[in-house]
């Protein structure tokens, strides 16, 4: 039904809509919130639906239902996208306010990859019919392949990044969402531009599937087309809805899996079976409806957010802490506020706790260990260490969460070291608070300790701090009945007149921790 006005009106159409977009609504970048991703996500739809309408009224119920059923399958595909780009953006760190103008570029990159797939596809079936079957056969074996599916994602691995840290300048800084920079007076690519990479990369593998599944619904390369793009044009305000429930979807891969290889069926068994288009839609539905329904009413017994932790072969100090879940610190609601906390106190505590277990059981270093103080009820009883959470972030991000939980005082760090922080205190599972550092670099981009793991992993937790009666003690016992050296080989001074010392210890998910003995004597 595409005429050549049909496609360019289209298309025209699609680019103000994207220029309206990010000019006026997201002109200048900020964490995009549950209401305003809402507002956004019914707004696409509701445009998606409109050209439905019109393409149904104008052109006959039968390209109209096509073009419905292309799109409930694409839209359905696409949810598997938003479990992708949230590991992208974990892995490579990207700031909550960053992200919506980095899925505006991965946006328009696969609106034109997935044009020239459609179109090629198209000209493909058209002269050879067998290709249907082929892309039957392919969506039968992805649809297999869907069961269980493994949604870690590896940049590190991935061909088009390792060419661009080879060939392009790429700085190792970002302050914008900028892909490119001037820097000195030579034009720099950003880390923003790998992320753009993956981003193009990923929904380029993921378009394979889905767009084979729509000429499973038709063969006309407008409708196949107009559908992929109604759909990808909401994905960034879907991401932003649904990213924090997604991992609570636990069967939405197998309903995917089931609805891809239905249209793969379909495609082979069309010759001696036609099915209408009018009952595709009600199907394909039918099983994305009932995937979500039945992880709501009979969830999984597993822990689903373990779909989301990223599978990295760094090795890192800092667990793999979303900036998005750190940005919430500086959240205007103080609930959000206090569970990003706890979150980050709970991540933090846990990555520790394997190595103090380990040590704990010395009685003398058992000793050394200032803990929470219980209630008169609970004589003799043994209570937990007390913790601190170190929390590096950019200095931005500082200055906003400091603001949010009424500028509490900086601590007094020494002046030779690259830190300043202060500390926030929420209530925590009673009657023991959670507790944070709040700790960033005094010269961005320097040498400096905080510099160099905010250059190197980004914002992320950078420390767990334990109190103890003698930290030197505290590091003989580790050193000689243990063997594990400290970073320093003396006690060195700390903020507030504290003293302290440093240790890199192993943690979950073969990574490292850095973990800080603070010397409160009196305690």
């Amino acid at each position: 039904m595409g005429t050549w006005p049909l496609w360019i009106e289209f298309n025209a159409g699609v680019a103000l809509l994207l220029l309206f977009d990010v000019g006026l609504f997201h002109r200048r970048p900020h964490e995009v919130k549950l209401r305003e991703a809402l507002l956004e996500s019914l707004a696409w739809v509701a445009l998606s639906l409109g050209f439905g309408a019109w393409v149904y009224y104008s052109h006959g119920p039968g390209p109209g239902l096509e073009f419905f059923t292309g799109y409930v399958v694409e839209k359905s595909l696409s949810l598997d996208n938003v479990f992708v780009f949230l590991l992208i953006f974990q892995y490579f760190r990207v700031d909550p306010r960053y992200q919506h103008r980095l899925l505006y570029w991965g946006v328009l990159g696969a609106l034109v990859l997935r044009g020239v797939m459609v179109g090629a596809g198209a000209a493909l079936i058209s002269r050879f019919d067998w290709v249907l079957y082929i892309l039957g056969a392919f969506l039968l074996y992805s649809g297999f392949k869907l069961f269980g599916a493994d949604h870690a994602v590896h940049p590190e691995k991935n061909p088009a990044v390792r060419w661009a840290q080879k060939l392009l300048p790429i700085t190792d800084t970002a302050t914008s969402p900028s892909l490119i920079v001037r820097e000195a007076g030579r034009w720099m690519f950003t880390p923003f531009f790998v992320v753009v990479i993956v981003l193009e990369t990923t929904d380029l593998v993921l378009a394979v599937d889905s767009i084979a599944a729509v000429f499973g619904v038709t063969r006309d390369p407008f409708i196949v087309y107009t559908s992929n793009v109604c759909a990808i044009l909401g994905l960034r305000a879907l991401y932003f809805l649904l990213a924090g429930v997604m991992q609570y979807f636990q069967y939405l891969d197998e309903g995917l899996a089931i609805t891809v290889m239905f249209i793969g069926a379909k495609m082979l068994a069309n010759p001696w079976l036609h099915i209408a288009t009018g009952y595709s839609l009600a199907i394909v539905a039918g099983i994305i409806a009932f995937s979500i329904l039945l992880s709501v009413l009979r969830p999984k017994p597993i822990d689903a957010a373990k779909k989301l932790a990223p599978k990295s072969d760094r090795q890192s100090p800092a667990p793999e802490v979303a900036s998005a879940s750190i940005g919430r610190l500086a959240d205007a609601n103080p609930e959000v506020r206090g569970r990003t906390a706890r979150d980050l106190f709970a991540a933090g505590v846990e990555r520790a706790q394997g190595s103090l277990e380990k040590w704990e059981a010395d009685a003398e270093f058992r000793s050394l260990v200032v803990r929470e103080k219980g209630s008169a009820s609970t004589p003799g009883k043994l209570f937990p260490p007390k913790f601190t959470v170190g929390i590096a972030v950019l200095p931005d991000t500082f200055q906003r969460i400091r603001e949010a939980n009424a500028s509490p005082p900086l601590a007094d760090a020494p002046a030779d070291q690259d830190v300043i922080e202060f500390e926030l205190e929420f209530p925590g599972a009673a009657p023991f608070p959670a507790r944070l550092d709040i700790l960033t670099t005094t010269a961005p981009g320097g040498n400096g300790a905080i510099a160099r793991f905010l250059g190197k992993f980004g914002e992320g937790i950078q420390q767990v701090e334990i109190d103890v009666t003698d930290v030197d003690r505290a590091t003989q016992i580790l050193r000689t009945r243990f063997q594990v050296e400290p970073v320093y080989p003396a006690t060195r001074s700390g903020a507030n007149g504290t003293r302290v010392n440093f240790f890199l210890v192993p943690a979950p998910n073969n990574q490292k921790l850095l973990i800080e003995f603070v010397e409160y004597p009196n305690k």
